[in-house]
């Protein structure tokens, strides 16, 4: 591919997936057709009002697709998206009824590979889409792929039906697939992030993630460009990165049984806090002390929380620091903590750490009870806001750093 190079683009695009083929799996795709029901975990994502991509659910609260398709559309592929992103998940046909819609909360993007990984706002139910098993051993040199996508083909611009096709492995390396379409097989604008799939025992599985291609015969390219061939990005090596991010949970130290030792708290990406006590040599088995926090384990989302003994009782409370600026108490019952109440308000720049400044909960003066640190980004200043049993003060400038 030395000729016309200009013309090797990302294959991101406003316009929505394949020019189809014969597709390998045990069912017909043909241009305008229903793609087989097995695609169903394959996802249309709308990012903003003008880029399309296609991503692949590989767990029920998480899809996988290229990064480029967030960078083309001028967004940074990591944290919470800056313009709103929908994804559609379980609709081989966007037109009809059934699947799930979910708004995209957080992007976590691989290191030095074009892949992104987006959390949804919630778990699709498995009566719409059940996730792709991701493969676990690399594409082969002349293996037959199905790829899928939403994307512009021969003659439409948003077809919204999932098309497939079939391609033919070139070569590997240790990122890419190098693949070889055809006159009727070619990754088109919208197809970025869509799925490269093998058969396994009559399953599809997950082998790579459309990254760019040459876009020879889709509708709006220079007819005089006639390659069809594209490069995805491996991901039958990246099990352990998908897992491991998946299953990312925050740790925290606290005292949450009063023994005068940091027991281990987790909140879980399911919502929960769960609380292993300190037996002194090792930590016991967790304990959930509370649900519904999901959209709080990032910081990015509604929310962040932390531990404090704000009552001083010895026990650490769950402190709540939302989006809407309201910092609330809840406190520790032993084996949960309460419903909460409101300590102060007007904190909603102070959540990420990326505006005005964050807030932090310790004993400064020594009455057994966690204060408010506000820690202001613009001029360094550390104030105290101290603990008045159902409230925090209007503070005191301690320090500046």
């Amino acid at each position: 591919m030395t000729a016309k190079r200009s013309r090797f683009v990302w294959a991101a695009g406003a316009a929505t997936v394949l020019a189809t083929a014969a597709t390998a799996l045990p069912a017909t795709a043909l241009s305008g057709g229903d793609a087989p029901a097995q695609l169903n975990f394959t996802a249309k994502i709308v990012i903003g009002e003008k880029t399309a991509c296609t991503g692949a659910l590989v767990d029920p609260q998480w899809v996988i697709t290229a990064k480029n398709c967030f960078t083309a559309a001028g967004v940074s592929p990591a944290g919470k998206p800056a313009v709103a992103t929908t994804v559609t998940v379980g609709r081989t046909d966007l037109i009809q009824s059934g699947g799930s819609v979910q708004q995209a909360l957080a992007l976590v993007p691989h290191a030095d590979r074009d892949l992104v990984l987006v959390r949804l706002s919630t778990r699709v139910a498995a009566t719409a889409a059940a996730p792709v098993r991701i493969a676990t051993t690399p594409a082969a040199a002349g293996e037959q792929l199905t790829k899928a996508g939403f994307g512009r083909t021969k003659t439409e611009w948003v077809p919204n039906k999932l098309h497939a096709g079939t391609f033919t492995v070139a070569s590997t390396t240790g990122t890419d697939v190098n693949l070889d379409g055809s006159d009727t097989a070619t990754v088109c604008q919208g197809d970025a992030g869509g799925p490269a799939l093998r058969m396994v025992n009559g399953t599809p599985e997950l082998v790579a993630v459309a990254s760019r291609s040459w876009q020879g015969g889709c509708l709006g390219i220079d007819p005089a460009e006639t390659r069809t061939g594209a490069v995805d990005t491996r991901v039958d090596d990246l099990a352990g990165w998908v897992k491991e991010v998946i299953n990312r949970e925050k740790v925290s130290p606290a005292d949450i049984d009063g023994d005068g030792k940091d027991d281990l708290v987790l909140q879980r990406t399911d919502g929960a806090v769960v609380v292993h006590r300190n037996l002194g040599s090792s930590f016991g088995p967790g304990t959930v002390m509370s649900n519904g926090w999901g959209r709080f384990v990032t910081g990015t989302d509604l929310g962040r929380l932390y531990f404090a003994d704000i009552t001083g009782d010895g026990k650490a409370d769950l402190i709540v620091h939302g989006t809407d600026g309201i910092v609330s108490v809840r406190k520790n019952m032993g084996t949960y903590f309460d419903g909460g109440t409101h300590w102060s308000t007007g904190w909603g720049r102070f959540v990420t750490g990326t505006d005005l400044g964050r807030l932090r909960f310790g004993d400064t003066t020594g009455d057994g009870k966690a204060d408010m640190y506000v820690h202001m980004f613009n001029d360094g200043g550390v104030f105290v806001r101290k603990n008045m049993g159902t409230y925090f003060d209007g503070g005191t400038l301690m320090t500046t750093i």
